[in-house]
Formats: C-alpha cells, structure tokens, sequence
C-alpha cells in the first residue's frame, strides 16, 4: 500500500483526488491541510517523514507568488526526506504543458508553473510527471451535470442559445471529466515507472464540432453563433456570453474586478486553445493514462455524450450546487427520506382568514388559495424545490404545468384531524422542503433541511408565503415553465464572502486555532442525564414557555439600559440554571440513575451568527439568499468563575461577556475567520455522526424579533380578506441528550423553547428548566418578583 499526501486535497479538484486514491483501496492518503504550515521546508520534511509519504500530489490553484512559494518549499522539503528509496512528486499542473511558449499559451499565470518545473529540474531524487488533462468537459455540461468546479462559461452558451468561437473555430481541443481525471491520477501510481509527460484526454473536438454537438443535442441551429479574432481576444475586446454576465454579478467575491476579471480568464483560456495548446494531438510523446488503463473502472464520459445528457431532449433540465461550507455538516447528517433524522428543520404557524364579504367559510375553502401560494412561492424561491442529494444539491426545473401540479401533490399536504404538534412529533425527512395544512386547527407546519434553511430563512419564507396569499400572482405567472426561475437559485455562502487566504495552510491552521478553548474544557457545565446513554426514541418532544407583554416588556427595557441583547441576557440565564441542576443532581437525594456529578465551571458551546450582512449588496438587493441557509457558528468558552479570585461572576458579567460575543463584526475582529469557516466546520462532523451522540450542554439558538420580519396581518385588493398569524413556533429534531433551545419574541411576548428527545428528558424537567430561566433571567436583571 502507497503511502499518499495530497495538498490541497479539500479543493475543488484536489477532493476528487482523494476520493479516486481511496476508492482504489490501495493507498494510504493524507491531506495536507488542517496542521501544514508551509512556511517552513524543514518542518514540511519532519512531517513528511513522519507519515512516510512515498508519493506527494499538489492540488493548488497556482494564481499567486504565495501558493507557488508553497509548492517549491513543498518540493525541496521532500526532496530532503532521506527515505523511502522511491519518491514521486506530481505537481499541480493538470490542464496543458505549461513551458509552451506565448504564442501557443498566452496565460500570465504559466511564470508560476515554470518556476515549479525549474525546481523540480533541479532535483536528484524525486520522480515526478506532468499529468495534463486538456480542458475539463464539465464547462459545457453546466449547471445542469454536477461537478465539482465552479461555474464559468468557455465558447458556448446553450441557455441562450450562443455561441461565440475563437478564430476560425477549427482549433481542436482535448478534453476530460474532473472524476474521470482524477481517477486516471490515481491509477499512475500503480506504473513501475513515470514518463515524463502523461494525459487523461478520452476526447479531442474542434470549436465547430463542439457547436455541432450542442446543435444536435437541441435539435435546432444556434441562433448566433460568432468569432472572435485572437488579437482581439488578447487585448480583452470578446463578446461576452450571457452566463458568464450573470457569473461576474452573481459572485462578486470571486471576481472582485467584476467582468473584467471574468473577461480576462475567458480571453486568456479561449486564446490558447484557438492557438492549439489544448490539442494534444500537437502534444508529442507521451502516455495517455485512458489508453493505458482502457476497462479499468467505469466508462469514462466522453463529450458527445456528456453535451446530450445536459441539452439533449430527453434530459431533465436539472441544476446542480456542491454543497457549501456548513451544508456540508448537514449533508453528512443526513437520512434517507422516510427515516426520522437529526436536525430537520421545522415552522408552526397558527394563523386566521377574515373574508371581506362576511361569509363564513369552511378550512377546506382556502386549500385552493394555499396551495396556489405555495407554487408562487416556489416560481420567486426555487429553492423550495431543490433535492438535497447525497453528491450535490440538485433542482428540475420543471417543462410543463402537469409537473408542477405533481410537485404541488408531494409537497403540499392537507393532514385532516391533526395538528402542528402531532407532524413535528412523527417528523421524517422528505424528499422536498413540505408545507402541510391542519384545517381544524387553522395551522401550516412546513419542514425541510438545515441544507435548505436557517432560522432567517424560515422566518423570511412564513413572510413570503402570506405575503403571496396577499397578493396572488396571475395564472400566467404561476404556471410558467419558460426556466426563468433558475436565475433566482441562491448562490453559496462563501461564493459571496471573502474566503481567500494568502497562507497555504494557513486556513486549516487558524480552525484549529478557533476550536482550541474547546479542546481545554476540564469543568463543564451540562445536563445530567442517565449513565449509559439508552437508544433516543423516534419521536421528537418540544416545550415552549410564554412571558407575558409586562414580562416582556421589563425584560427588553432593563436589558437596554444595560446595553445587552436579551439573546445575551437569555444565554447567561441557561448557563446558571443548567449549571445549577447539575449542580442538584450532585446531592444524595438524586435520581439513582443519573450519575452523581459537581457543577461545572465552564459552559462551552457555539454561537449562531447570520452571514448574510457580510454579503455584497448587490446580493443584498437581489432578495435570493433570504430563504437559504447562510449561517455559520462560532465556538464560546465561558467560565462561571472570576480569573482572579475563583468568585463567581454575577450575572450581569456574564451577560456582557456573551453580548460582546454576539455582536462581533466577524471579519473585523479577525480577518482570517471567513477561509477557517469551512476546516472547522469539516472537524463537527465525527461527532455528529458517531453511532451514539455525546454531549447534554444545551445548545442556543435566537431569532430576535419575529415581529419586525413578519407584519402579522396580510391583506390585499384580490384576496377577499385579511390573513393573519396568530403564533409562530420554530425548531428541529433532536437525536442526542442536549436541549436545543430557542428563544424569540412575538407579539409583545418572549418565548422560550425547547426541542428534545424524550429518551434523555421527561416533559417536566424541560418545564423546570424553562421556568427556572425566565426566573433567573428577571432576578439577574433586577426585576424582583415581576
């Protein structure tokens, strides 16, 4: 078994990497990433050493003096190693060859390739290979094939039915699925020996030929179709491809320069391949890995068939998402539909219709008007729509009323006799986000997944929906299917905030960094619950506690007379009534069953932020991200203790602690956070899938004000009445022994609320808990007895 180290192999191309290395089951693979700090060769080597890496594969996207510096130390680091006798080395260069002069490859970025192979050059005891895999076909499969790379649009437009070619559009150009790459990657390592030069090419296509493709796939000409000179192209005068406007506007993040910067990666990439450096019958010798390895493994996906399964008639008009950094979380997480799983989302609402006619009418009358709102909802958010697939976020749109209507029949039910209650009791994942209607009790329940919505989102998608009932769109406009809506998927969270680090390693490093008070806990504060674990039942239980207006009202005023967020006030009630029943349950007179315990000194936990003020505001503006999930978290140590005493902090103290906490402007306190996100949130995932869940520290979550989201009361010309929302309730399931608690006002009222399984908890020991919250919350506040 080879001994493998990947760097970059949590990127786009270098995960497929690992991926093809595991599956072969003959390699032992590393990632460099969380630890690797490659400022230093000398440490590189320990390390390599260490693990006794036999082949080391680079991944990086070579766009900068900092990540090709890595490279190179990463080259002489293992060029130190003293063992093993064989070393190979693969280094990031996986299109064409590189060291083609200007006019054949007129790429800026090459310098940063060239110095590579200067080092690499300068070697004695590595093998190393130059893999090329000409331009990656997933281009012209987007969005509806999945990949893993990010979209971008190179000589052909078939949404829009356009096409623009670079020269004469004779220039060929050799070509590979990313998977298919990767996996030719992993079988070279089985090759006794290297040429210096392989490829993984399995198709070759002129520009003309790629249209005819596209033409044949459509059934149709391409209405325009243009060419562009080559020295036009070099000096940045191209037509733009529809997509590619939308790409430039849609991520502001990854082309800060707007279509210039996208215009200049275009024009580079189109040039060189109307020049012929992307024709590897031009390549000279060499190994062609699809060849060499021709009925190992799957069929590779060849052009012609990859363009009719995007645009050929029988094709589903599917878009496909990789999943972002903390949908990643959940889809780990995740269940088949059917089955009861951890952390699905869901909303109650309890709502009133009041006919402006005065005739009464029957629940069953306004099933038309709700469903219809439902399918307006989904022509403005889409993403209702989508499937959470265990690859990739995925979503059809759909060619005809007759599949919205069967759409409509999955998604919206009429669930006769029950309740809110009685659905998120028996809640288990469905194949879509689903809205049921209880007629008797005047109640929506609406569920989905943590990859769909975050608790903005599924305030925002209460607000759209009745906002819809308002004021229904035409039947035009509802039962179009011309695919209009896909412009209004919502991007990722990190397609919109800065994610870049200038540091290779340096994000993987700083994850850790933010989890490391976690690591040191030694007295935590948590829950006692009975030692060991029993199985969690499959029902879900939830208790929700009501301050009344006065209460209420006491609460917020002393909180802002203090300067605090009653999310922080409410944080520092649960860390001292948590503490204080573990501290109970200590006593000689507890539960046999609960192992006896002291209270706890430190309340480690994370803390929700809403990353949708981050965003551009462009994005901002464009309303698509509402109902979405764009939240991440962010881990809190906070001791009961004062550092300088071992006194106990009052509450006010703590409060202040925690209100500093939640009012973080992320990237200014710490410009590394946003690239750290997606390594820390990678780290969560053993825990939550491990075959029994730890931990009964409870978990906060705050909505705020649902009040200044939702208006309540919704009334328009056509709708013959006036809708109201009466109660709101939020939450999701759990299937560990922690309380997910939640906390928002509505109506003048605060509500406390708690999701939980009732294998860990009765319903009268989370009622104690909550009672004991809002007591302690209005004594630490200086309320007394009100």
């Amino acid at each position: 078994m080879t001994i493998v180290a990947v760097a970059g192999g949590l990127g786009d191309f270098g995960r497929l990497i690992v991926e093809a290395l595991l599956e072969t089951g003959k390699h032992e693979v590393y990632v460099m990433s969380r630890k690797t700090d490659y400022s230093d060769e000398y440490t590189l080597a320990d390390q390599l050493l260490e693990n006794k890496i036999e082949t080391v594969i680079c991944a990086f996207i070579m766009d900068s003096d900092e990540v090709c510096e890595a490279e190179l130390r990463l080259i002489r680091a293992f060029e130190m190693v003293p063992s093993p006798p064989v070393k190979r080395f693969i280094p990031s260069e996986f299109n064409v060859e590189y060291d083609a002069p200007d006019h054949v490859l007129p790429y800026r970025e090459k310098k940063f390739h060239m110095r590579a192979r200067q080092e690499l050059a300068k070697t004695k005891t590595l093998e190393y290979t130059y893999i090329y895999t000409g331009m990656f076909m997933d281009y012209f499969g987007m969005p509806k094939v999945p990949t893993a790379l990010r979209p971008l649009a190179f000589f052909i437009d078939p949404a829009y039915q356009m096409a623009v070619l670079a020269g004469t559009g004779e220039a060929r150009m050799s070509m590979t699925f990313t998977t298919d790459a990767a996996r030719y990657i992993a079988y070279a390592l089985e090759l006794n020996e290297w040429p210096r030069i392989m490829s993984t090419a399995v198709s070759t296509v002129s520009l003309k030929g790629l249209v005819v493709l596209v033409e044949k796939a459509l059934g149709h000409g391409l209405p325009n179709v243009q060419y562009q000179d080559v020295f036009d192209m070099l000096r940045r005068f191209v037509v733009d491809l529809p997509t590619n406007l939308e790409i430039a506007e849609k991520y502001p993040e990854r082309f800060p320069g707007g279509m210039d910067d996208v215009r200049a990666l275009v024009a580079d990439l189109e040039a060189s391949v109307a020049l012929g450096a992307y024709d590897f019958g031009r390549l000279g010798e060499h190994l062609n890995l699809a060849e060499t390895f021709k009925g190992k493994g799957p069929e590779p996906r060849r052009i012609e068939d990859l363009i009719q399964e995007a645009w050929g008639p029988t094709a589903p008009k599917t878009y496909s998402q990789s999943y972002g950094f903390q949908e990643v979380l959940y889809n780990a997480i995740s269940v088949a539909p059917g089955s009861p799983g951890l952390f699905l989302v869901g909303t109650a609402v309890t709502f009133s219709f009041t006919p402006s006619s005065g005739r009464q009418l029957s629940a069953y009358d306004l099933v038309p008007r709700l469903r219809n709102a439902w399918l307006q909802v989904r022509q403005q958010y889409p993403t209702i729509a989508a499937e959470n697939r265990p690859e990739c976020k995925v979503y059809t749109s759909p060619s005809s009323p007759a599949e919205l209507e069967a759409w409509l029949d999955e998604t919206f039910i009429v669930a006769p006799g029950k309740t809110w209650q009685d659905l998120y009791r028996d809640m288990v994942k469905t194949k879509y986000m689903t809205l049921y209607f209880c007629p008797e009790a005047s109640q929506l329940f609406v569920q989905g997944e943590h990859h769909s919505l975050d608790g903005r989102g599924a305030v925002t998608l209460i607000e759209r929906f009745f906002g819809a009932l308002a004021a229904p769109a035409s039947p035009h406009d509802l039962w179009r299917t011309d695919g209009s809506e896909v412009s209004r998927l919502p991007p990722r969270t990190e397609d919109l905030i800065p994610m870049d680090t200038a540091t290779p390693g340096r994000a993987e490093q700083h994850a850790m960094e933010l989890l490391e008070p976690m690591n040191t806990v030694s007295s935590p504060i948590f829950l006692p619950v009975p030692d060991p674990l029993p199985a969690p039942t499959m029902q879900n239980s939830t208790h929700t506690l009501k301050s009344n207006p006065k209460i209420t009202a006491g609460i917020s005023a002393a909180c802002k007379a203090q300067r605090l967020s009653v999310t922080a006030a409410w944080h520092a009630a649960v860390i001292l009534v948590t503490q204080s029943i573990q501290s109970k349950a200590s006593s000689p007179s507890s539960s046999p069953t609960t192992e006896p315990t002291h209270a706890g000194t430190q309340f480690a936990c994370f803390g929700n932020f809403d990353l949708r003020r981050y965003f551009p505001s462009s994005v901002s503006s464009s309303d698509t991200h509402n109902i979405s999930n764009h939240h991440t978290i962010l881990p809190i140590v906070i001791s009961t203790l004062n550092p300088d005493d071992n006194t106990p902090k009052p509450f006010l103290a703590i409060a202040k602690e925690l209100d500093t906490f939640y009012k973080t402007d992320l990237p200014a306190s710490d410009a590394e956070v946003f690239p750290a996100l997606p390594f820390m949130i990678r780290s969560l995932i053993p825990g939550l899938t491990a075959p029994v869940l730890q931990g009964s520290t409870p978990a906060l979550s705050s909505l705020g004000v649902v009040d200044r989201m939702i208006s309540g009361r919704y009334a328009g010309e056509n709708t013959k009445g006036t809708w109201e929302v009466q109660d709101l309730w939020f939450g999701n399931t759990v299937l560990g022994p922690w309380l997910e608690c939640f906390m928002w006002a509505w109506r003048g009222e605060l509500v406390v609320s708690a999701c939980y399984n009732g294998a860990f908890y009765g319903e009268g020991e989370v009622r104690g808990f909550h009672e004991g919250v809002v007591e302690v919350l209005k004594g630490g506040l200086g309320l007394g007895g009100e």
